[in-house]
Order: structure tokens, then sequence, then C-alpha cells
């Protein structure tokens, strides 16, 4: 959305809805308020637009709305005009004596939730001006107590709205932190396979030359074997320092699982990937564990040029890694190295 009012783009949707719910619900006990005892009823016509008005908004909203296309007017406008609204049919249905004054605990949950906390406190803080207009023009207001209602219900307000607001940032955090977890190896910190083919399809997406690098270790199953898994992690997260160690900057190294790992590589082209794939063999050539030697095995690829799309790229890129495992390992091939008839490859 232009505004960024919503910082996660799934919310839009639910947003959007609640906000009919919430005007449906506001314009028909409005009407409803108009038939019932003991409430005013001596400005119906006041009543019956505002009411149209909401419920009019409200079916916009559940039914024809759009909200990821709408900008900042969809949500601001409705929202700040819902603040004139319950003060109209509160001045209506009896000022002091309305339940219409309650309908501000609408805006104050929908704002605090789905707006940030500088979009948010207008909202919080325009419900107290709302809340005390009665003492303005209805004159039963102080000698009924209303004082002493507004003495704790705007403080209420206000607390309400900021645990809204706070609430949804706590959220927002867990939310941010879960999904950063989601997308890293726990071993290496390096991130996984979900971040690099979310990297890939974004740099595809840009139609960018892309380098992608495939890493197999060879022999890493008998570090394994031989000093147990202890030694193999320890293992793995050295590999992990090297890589990091021989790209470029810019460049992304991840752990796809297990032995293997990926370097992403942007603004490639065939040259600079050539390169970065010797470097990359070569920072892992004396990579050992006491009596145990072991080395890497390199397929590397470059997009739009090998492969249309990710699929076919991680594909493309793992015949060629294939190729060098089935060439007698610790070496680096290309698809200019690795016939995809299966022929005869060429050592990098």
């Amino acid at each position: 959305m232009t505004s960024r009012t919503h910082a996660v783009a799934e919310e839009r949707d639910l947003a959007g809805a609640l906000a009919g719910v919430l005007f449906l619900t506001a314009g028909v006990t409005a009407l409803g308020m108009l038939v019932l005892p003991g409430v005013e009823h001596g400005h119906k016509e006041a009543v019956v637009a505002l009411a149209a008005v909401c419920v009019g908004w409200g079916l916009f909203c559940v039914t024809l709305a759009q909200p990821e296309r709408h900008g900042a007017w969809f949500w601001h406008v409705p929202a700040a005009g819902s603040l004139f609204i319950v003060a109209g049919v509160a001045a209506s249905t009896g000022g002091a004596d309305s339940p219409a004054r309650f309908y501000l605990f609408f805006l104050l949950v929908y704002a605090g939730y789905f707006y940030r906390r500088h979009e948010a406190l207008p909202y919080v803080l325009g419900c107290i001006p709302v809340a005390l207009l009665p003492l303005l023009y209805d004159g039963e207001a102080v000698g009924d107590g209303y004082i002493g209602e507004v003495i704790v219900v705007c403080p209420a307000y206000v607390i309400l709205g900021l645990l809204m607001i706070k609430g949804k940032e706590l959220l927002v955090s867990l939310r941010e932190r879960a999904e950063a977890l989601a997308l890293l190896d726990p071993l290496t910190a390096l991130p996984n396979r979900r971040a690099m083919i979310d990297w890939l399809t974004a740099e595809t997406e840009r139609e960018s030359p892309t380098g992608l690098i495939l890493v197999d270790l060879d022999g890493f199953k008998d570090v394994n074997t031989a000093h147990g898994y202890p030694a193999g992690d320890a293992v793995l997260r050295e590999t992990a320092a090297r890589l990091i160690g021989a790209v470029r900057q810019g460049d992304v190294v991840a752990r796809l699982g297990g032995d293997e790992f990926a370097v992403l590589a942007p603004d490639a082209n065939t040259d600079a990937m050539r390169a970065l794939a010797d470097r990359v063999l070569e920072s892992l050539r004396d990579l050992h564990h006491e009596d145990v030697r072991v080395t890497a095995s390199v397929g590397w690829v470059i997009y739009p040029d090998d492969a249309p799309s990710v699929d076919d790229l991680i594909a493309a890129a793992d015949f060629c890694l294939r190729g060098a495992k089935m060439t007698g390992k610790d070496r680096a091939l290309s698809s200019l190295d690795w016939a995809p008839d299966g022929g005869d490859a060429v050592a990098a």
C-alpha cells in the first residue's frame, strides 16, 4: 500500500473486511437506537443519514473494495470521519446519555492494531474531545455526573489505545524474529535453502544476470564416520567461514542442507563466475579433520544464459555439480565444461 499503513501485506484484506464489519455494525445499531425506549429520538433524520453513510461504506468494504490497491485515503479518510460520525450520532441520540459514545472503542481497537504508532496516536487522542463534546451542548451532563464518567473513560481510551499499539508492535517483532530464524541455518548461521530460493526469485524477477554456485563436500561422510557428528559440525562451520572469505562483497553464501552449500552472485558474467568458482574451490582444498582430507566439487551456472527460471537454474547447477563428482571431484564445472548429453567434462 502506498502509505505503508499496514506493515504486513497479508493483513490488508483482514483490515478492509473488519472496517466493513465495524461500519455495518455501527450503522445498523444506530438505526436500532431509534426504536429503543429511553433513547432520544428527536433527530431521527440526522441519525438515519449518518447510519446510511456507515452502512454504505461498510458494504463497499466487504464487497467491492480492493485494499491492496487503494491508497492512504481508503484507511484514513473513513477513520477520521468516524470521529465526526460518533460525535453526530451521540449528539442526536441523547448526548451524555447516548450509547453511541461507546462506538469510540471500535476506532481504538482498529487503529491500535492495524495502524503504526505515529498513525494510530492521533485517533487515540482524537477520542478524548469527542467524549468531552456533550459537556458543551448538553445542559444536563454536569448534573448527571458525566464529568466523572469522562474522568474515568478518557484515560481508559488512552491506555487501551496504547496497549493495542504496543501489543501489535510486539506481535510484529515476534513475527519478524520467527521469519528471520526460518530463513537461517542454525548450525552455520547462513541463509538456508528457502532463503536462497527467495533471493534467486527476487533476482530473476528483476531480470538481473545472476550466478549460482553449488558446492558439495568430498569426503565429508568419512569425517562423521571416523570422528563423529561433532567433528562433522565443526567442518561444516569451517566450510561456511571459508566460503564467506572467498566470495565477493555482495555475494550470498547459503547452506542447503547436509554438506551442500550455495553461492549466489548478482551481476554475474562468465569470467567473473569462473574466477569465483575457482576461489571457492581453492578455499576448500585444504579443508580436513585430523586424518580425513575434505575437498569440494563445484557446479556453476548463470541466469538467464543457462536457465530461464529458478527451478531450471538450480537443476542446471546440480547437473554441473554431478559432472564434477563423476569426473574426479575437487573441481569446478559449468555448462560450458559439462555437456548436457553427458559428454566429456573439462576441468575448470
